[in-house]
């Protein structure tokens, strides 16, 4: 007998707190958390947390915190690359799983670095994977801390791969790698989402400003930064001297780039409270990604705001729809796109209001949660005996 959405018992697992003003992933699990309960699913959440955070989480997501200890020093390091996120797989995150999963038909690891817990217990699970270690990163040396996180990343991925019956998957690319020798495993697409109740207030899009937002360190957002400035901007300038572009998040400074960082209309922000708040003051997202795999959060957040966005395929990856985002390869087409934005605010209304019913349309919570709870739907199908 086929379980209706309001008996299916759901328990996502975090390796972080869901907070709406978190970071780009703890923002999207807020959102999966909110579809899922808002279609009638009983969905409850078991976050670890090294350094819980004196915010206090929404009441309406049901999440329970469980403080964990990593080993310190040479010790750390030393699990860190040979069993990544271990300490959800020990101790008493391991004893909480195993206790309210009792209680649960699917477990949901939200995640890559959930995955040291996937063998806890024995429910039906999938193994959340938004992102590819390879694609994102280079590894050089294990000199390097953002190397060994590489390495980390890594063996979790190949973990999960080798050992998860169910994956979800953000893009149809990420899928693709995936599912590469790897025919046992099903792998279900399905984007990332976020809460509108997050995004109250639309983008205005009255000051023909650019800009771009992220993690310096980051090496796909710094790939894209460095594009920016040497390759992107100056085509901008060559037509409008008075163009106007917005730096910011944590590490976003002019010291970090170069030469290039101190071309004329350049704002350099830094980390913000708000990406937001940030995005909702620009006329224009300027994201010319080089690589990078996986949905992109910073793209769904400027669709959420109405913000048109000015990128390539890889910045666009896992969007159902593009409308609103205006997808280009080369430098001066990047540039072109950018400057008709900036000097056409019919064009720019336009194609904001084409982003925001992309958004709505697509990447609700409600939206994306009823493509994950007919996921849950088969694993319970296929674990049943035949009659």
């Amino acid at each position: 007998m086929r379980h209706t959405l309001a008996a299916l018992r759901v328990l996502v697992v975090l390796p972080f707190s869901p907070q709406p003003e978190g970071g780009a992933a703890a923002r999207c699990a807020v959102g999966l958390l909110r579809g899922l309960r808002a279609l009638g699913l009983d969905c409850q959440a078991l976050a670890a947390e090294e350094d819980p955070s004196p915010t206090p989480l929404p009441p309406d997501l049901q999440v329970e915190i469980v403080p964990i200890r990593e080993p310190s020093n040479a010790r750390a390091r030393y699990e860190r690359l040979t069993n990544p996120g271990g300490a959800l797989g020990r101790g008493e995150f391991a004893r909480r799983l195993r206790a309210r999963a009792a209680d649960v038909d699917v477990v949901h690891y939200f995640d890559i670095r959930a995955a040291a817990a996937h063998r806890v217990v024995t429910h039906p699970a999938v193994l959340q994977i938004d992102c590819l270690t390879l694609r994102d990163r280079r590894i050089r040396t294990l000199w390097r801390r953002e190397d060994r996180i590489a390495i980390e990343l890594l063996r979790a991925e190949r973990r999960a791969r080798r050992h998860a019956r169910w994956l979800l998957a953000n893009s149809a690319e990420v899928a693709a790698e995936l599912r590469a020798g790897h025919n046992r495993t099903q792998i279900t697409v399905a984007p990332l989402t976020l809460d509108p109740a997050a995004y109250p207030r639309r983008a205005t899009l009255e000051r023909p400003v650019a800009g771009l937002i992220g993690t310096a360190r980051w090496p796909p957002t710094a790939n894209a930064v460095q594009r920016l400035l040497s390759a992107v901007w100056p085509r901008v300038l060559e037509r409008r001297p008075d163009a106007r572009l917005v730096l910011a998040g944590r590490g976003m400074h002019a010291a970090a780039f170069g030469a290039h960082a101190h071309q004329p209309g350049i704002e350099w922000r830094g980390e913000v409270p708000s990406a937001g708040e940030l995005l909702g003051e620009l006329g224009l997202l300027l994201y010319p990604l080089t690589a990078g795999s996986g949905m992109k959060v910073k793209v769904l957040e400027s669709l959420a705001l109405g913000l048109p966005v000015v990128s390539t395929p890889d910045g666009a990856e896992g969007l159902i729809d593009r409308g609103g985002v205006f997808v280009e390869t080369d430098d001066q087409r990047i540039a072109d796109a950018a400057l008709a934005l900036i000097e056409d605010a019919e064009l720019r209304a336009a194609a904001g209001a084409r982003a925001h019913e992309n958004f709505m349309r697509h990447h609700t919570p409600t939206a994306v949660a009823a493509t994950v709870a007919e996921l849950y739907e088969r694993m319970l199908a296929s674990t049943r005996p035949a009659r």
